[in-house]
């Protein structure tokens, strides 16, 4: 009866014990996950998705980067024109059809900007950097800086 006793007070520690270990482990938290695609733009107008964007008249013969203005015309035909600094753009845009994530390069630095595709308003900047953009794991690489994304899939400030 001694063994039974403490086999079941033994039992009853253990039970205790186990959800407040579990509640005591790190929660992991994953990334979030945006649905941005890359949009290679071969000419100063292409399509992303239902939206189509005219990047403004190429800065050279290579089209690989564009003079602007941006203008951005969504599905139902409206359209808004981005903010001259928004200009030159370059490289690789991203977009998930609320968001375009916009290159710009002047000087020699670069800069991130993350528009609205509704009303071409800037809702993210990064700080000039140096070196590639993409998008991975959740976060938004510009240069050597990661920047995490919130739930709305824009960098965190």
């Amino acid at each position: 009866m001694m063994i039974f006793s403490k086999g079941l007070a033994f039992a009853c520690a253990v039970a205790l014990l186990l959800p407040a270990m579990a509640q005591a482990a790190p929660q992991r938290h994953l990334p979030v996950v945006c649905p941005y695609q890359p949009v290679e733009p071969a000419s100063g107008k292409v399509r992303a998705d239902v939206l189509t964007l005219d990047l403004g008249p190429a800065t050279g013969g290579d089209a690989k980067s564009w003079k602007g203005p941006l203008t951005i015309t969504g599905q139902d035909g409206t359209t808004c024109t981005a903010d001259a600094a928004v200009a030159p753009i370059e490289g690789t845009l991203y977009s998930d059809g609320q968001h375009l994530l916009v290159t710009t390069s002047a000087g020699g630095s670069r800069k991130v900007f993350v528009l609205s595709t509704t009303s071409c308003q800037p809702l993210w900047k990064s700080g000039s950097f140096t070196g590639a953009v993409y998008l991975k794991d959740g976060q938004l690489y510009t240069g050597k800086t990661a920047n995490k994304l919130n739930p709305d899939c824009l960098p965190l400030p």
